[in-house]
């Protein structure tokens, strides 16, 4: 349609000049040639400015169909980048949760293994505390026995 348009404003060009170039020269005829040149003008005018502006959107068009591969691209990496943060947070929470859970069962298993043990020491414990108290008290009647044969001898 543009194509047959420019044909036609050409051919009108042609056509006009040829009017001009052989133009009565009666008023009417100038009058005539010079409003037919005017339309000319107009129409080559306006098909300039429609070939621009055709031009023009599809440069537009083109423009954001290279940005938009780029923009998807980027919010698919940042995506992307994100779920992998989420996921590494995700896994660090298990392991740790898993660290805690296997320090807390070692706790508890040495706990149990050293019930036996912490038991022997404490009954060792407090026979040594006895022992040693039997051991004072004896030292201490030891004493009194001697003071007292000490005040009994003259």
């Amino acid at each position: 349609m543009t194509q047959f348009n420019s044909r036609l404003a050409v051919a009108g060009l042609s056509i006009g000049l040829f009017f001009i170039s052989h133009a009565a020269t009666s008023s009417a005829a100038q009058q005539r040639d010079h409003r037919f040149q005017q339309n000319l003008e107009q129409l080559q005018q306006q098909e300039q400015i429609d070939q621009l502006q055709r031009e023009q959107q599809l440069q537009q068009r083109l423009d954001e169909i290279q940005r938009r591969p780029e923009g998807q691209m980027q919010r698919q990496q940042q995506s992307n980048d994100r779920q992998q943060q989420i996921d590494q947070l995700q896994l660090d929470r298990q392991q740790n949760q898993l660290r805690q859970e296997q320090q807390l069962n070692q706790l508890r298993e040495e706990e149990q293994l050293n019930q036996p043990q912490r038991r022997q020491q404490f009954d060792q414990f407090q026979r040594e505390q006895q022992l040693q108290q039997l051991q004072q008290q004896q030292q201490i009647d030891q004493l009194q026995q001697q003071q007292e044969k000490n005040r009994l001898q003259p």
